[in-house]
């Protein structure tokens, strides 16, 4: 079976081969090619997690056990009160949540339909409102309304858009071709 026959087999968008420091190989499938940008989906949690470790080598995140409070205020008085820059991270909030994609009454699904308050970031306003469902560090629960906030968080404590610290601290130091972009 040649490359491009095993590439459509397996549903593969790309394949690079990096050998002593150089590109060797580097193909296209399912229509993409070098210039398109993807959607990262859950790639996108690795990298947060790794700019969380970035703000605290930099001094912006002082503690894992920081309240996350501490970095987005705006969070005060909700479920999320006691919860820690870890528990955050770890999906161990105890803040319920939804993931289930074929639940119209999922959070996952209810967030697209929120109308945030004024002012107020729309996931940090559809957050706030969730109840606890158990204590925090206790369970954890898949939840991509976390990792957006992890986002967030980050943007909060360096005082830059989480797309810049991604550029500075990632993107530009590994030598990417393209900008780092967030939506």
């Amino acid at each position: 079976m040649d490359l491009d026959a095993f590439m459509a087999a397996q549903r593969s968008a790309a394949v690079l081969i990096v050998h002593d420091g150089k590109l060797r190989l580097e193909r296209y499938g399912l229509g993409f090619d070098g210039a398109g940008r993807w959607t990262s989906f859950s790639v996108a949690k690795s990298i947060t997690s790794t700019l969380v470790g970035a703000a605290i080598r930099d001094g912006h995140i002082k503690s894992m056990d920081d309240p996350v409070t501490t970095y987005i205020p705006q969070m005060k008085g909700s479920a999320y009160d006691t919860v820690s820059v870890r528990q955050l991270l770890t999906m161990t909030s105890g803040v319920r949540w939804n993931e289930r994609y074929d639940d119209p009454a999922s959070d996952v699904n209810r967030f697209n339909a929120h109308k945030p308050e004024p002012g107020v970031d729309a996931l940090v306003s559809y957050l706030r409102q969730l109840p606890r469902e158990v204590p925090p560090g206790t369970r954890w629960n898949y939840s991509t309304g976390e990792t957006n906030l992890v986002g967030i968080l980050v943007s909060q404590a360096t005082k830059k858009p989480l797309a810049d610290y991604l550029s500075e601290k990632v993107w530009v130091p590994g030598g990417m071709e393209q900008k780092a972009h967030g939506s």
